[in-house]
């Protein structure tokens, strides 16, 4: 699993590649995408607080998934330390619980 390391004065987009494995040709990009940050000894359930994401695409099936963290313009702000992100793609039958990276927020 990936590391991303991020000031904590810093305010930018902490993003995760999505591939879409099949139907081809699908585009996740009108899916809602939302993403959660626990502490590593959070149990491995689902997070109960999720805030929104956004899309980046670049041409398929690889698809960028995106939130802004840090204490500026919205974003997530978050303590130093090391977080477990997690990443919900809400579709229809699907709804994918990713935990695609480590986010370690720095001095």
């Amino acid at each position: 699993m990936n590391t991303i390391a991020q000031s904590v004065l810093s305010t930018d987009f902490a993003q995760c590649l999505i591939t879409i494995q099949s139907p081809s040709g699908y585009n996740p990009t009108s899916d809602l995408v939302q993403f959660a940050f626990t502490a590593l000894s959070y149990p491995t359930i689902e997070p109960s607080v999720w805030y929104g994401g956004s899309w980046v695409t670049f041409p398929g099936p690889a698809y960028w998934a995106q939130c802004l963290v840090g204490p500026a313009n919205g974003g997530v702000s978050l303590a130093i330390g090391t977080w477990q992100a997690w990443v919900k793609v809400t579709d229809s039958p699907a709804v994918p619980v990713l935990q695609p990276f480590l986010l370690k927020i720095t001095p």
